[in-house]
């Protein structure tokens, strides 16, 4: 679960935890303790602090939050995307 969790997290725009509860068919707790356990293993950072986006504003989901709300992003890191690949190329081998 934690890698389809992961790859999940990966291949979205926009990430919720409802969505993902949704699409996993799982309690929100179920997963936000998932992604807690995926950062704790180093597959991904979690973010609080959008003041220093580079992009313009407008040009990314967040638009009209940023300012406003405080909230955390979610970003596989390195050693998650290594997993993936390493992950994808296993499938793909007959």
């Amino acid at each position: 679960m934690l890698k389809e969790l992961l790859k999940a997290v990966r291949d979205g725009d926009y990430v919720s935890k409802s969505a993902l509860a949704e699409q996993f068919a799982r309690p929100v707790p179920f997963i936000e303790a998932g992604l807690a356990e995926l950062v704790r293993m180093d597959y991904l950072q979690e973010s609080e602090n959008l003041q220093l986006c580079d992009l313009p504003c407008g040009k990314c989901p967040y638009t009209g939050f940023c300012s406003q709300t405080p909230f955390k992003t979610i970003t596989v890191t390195e050693k998650g995307e290594r997993l993936l690949r390493t992950l994808s190329y296993k499938e793909t081998r007959p």
